[in-house]
């Protein structure tokens, strides 16, 4: 089954630094074609204590633009969790566990 990961543009997502964020790592993690890594990866440290190639890939790419230079080590790994969901349900699966938490 092939998933969707979106087009990285987070348009339901209604506070700016998270949708900012979000596109910030969706770009990240496909310029540097990571999304498979993704879908198979379970961080044993979680994401801010997990070293390996693809996430300092990731990491660089994400470097790369100003909103990133704002992260805590918390706020990345969150932004991580976020994408690894998308990596392995699709970006329809998240966008309805974002609305349902924002609604409940």
């Amino acid at each position: 089954m092939t998933l969707f990961y979106g087009d990285g543009k987070f348009e339901f997502i209604n506070d700016e630094t998270d949708r900012a964020y979000c596109m910030n790592a969706h770009k990240a993690i496909t310029v540097t074609e990571n999304w498979e890594y993704l879908k198979t990866f379970v961080p044993e440290k979680g994401f801010m204590f997990s070293k390996s190639h693809e996430l300092d890939q990731i990491a660089l790419e994400m470097r790369k633009d100003p909103i990133s230079h704002n992260h805590s080590g918390a706020s990345y790994a969150g932004i991580m969790r976020i994408m690894e969901f998308i990596a392995k349900n699709g970006i329809e699966e998240y966008k309805k566990h974002y609305l349902q938490q924002c609604i409940g």
